[in-house]
């Protein structure tokens, strides 16, 4: 009957250490998985925030154009005109093409950095899992086996 009565606390205590070890696991995980949807919020958000920049400076350009042709219209410009006319325009589709690839680079610098941020807390968090994880496996031995008090 003793070999019964000393393996009961053992079972308990194994038992309780996994419930502890599994709690602390499904609790990583479900902050894993918090990070993960404010990542895809905040890459989804830099996405509809990079549209309407595109939508709007494409307003804006076609304001300008429109202005332009008008006033050129208006004016009755001979064709050296239109030519410089046209030369406007381009410029101002350079400009646009050229303020898009920028705000495309900051985009992508952005993603990068709010995927490199939740790469490394994803990893902190389960290598904290994994340490918890050790150290509760250890004091159990370590208890099991006396050493621990």
């Amino acid at each position: 009957m003793g070999g019964f009565t000393s393996i009961v606390p053992m079972a308990l205590s194994v038992m309780q250490t996994g419930q502890k070890i599994q709690a602390n696991q499904a609790s990583a995980q479900s902050r894993i998985d918090l990070l993960d949807a404010n990542r895809k919020a905040d890459l989804a958000d830099i996405e509809a925030r990079q549209k309407q920049q595109d939508a709007d400076r494409e307003e804006a350009l076609r304001r300008r154009q429109a202005t332009l042709r008008a006033r050129q219209g208006a004016a009755g410009l001979m064709a050296g005109g239109a030519g410089s006319a046209s030369a406007v325009l381009a410029g101002y589709e350079k400009s646009a093409r050229e303020e898009q690839a920028a705000d495309a680079r900051e985009a992508l610098r952005k993603r990068n950095q709010i995927n490199a941020n939740a790469s490394w807390r994803e990893k902190s968090l389960l290598r904290g899992v994994q340490d918890d994880t050790t150290a509760r496996l250890s004091a159990w031995f370590a208890r099991r086996d006396g050493l621990g008090g």
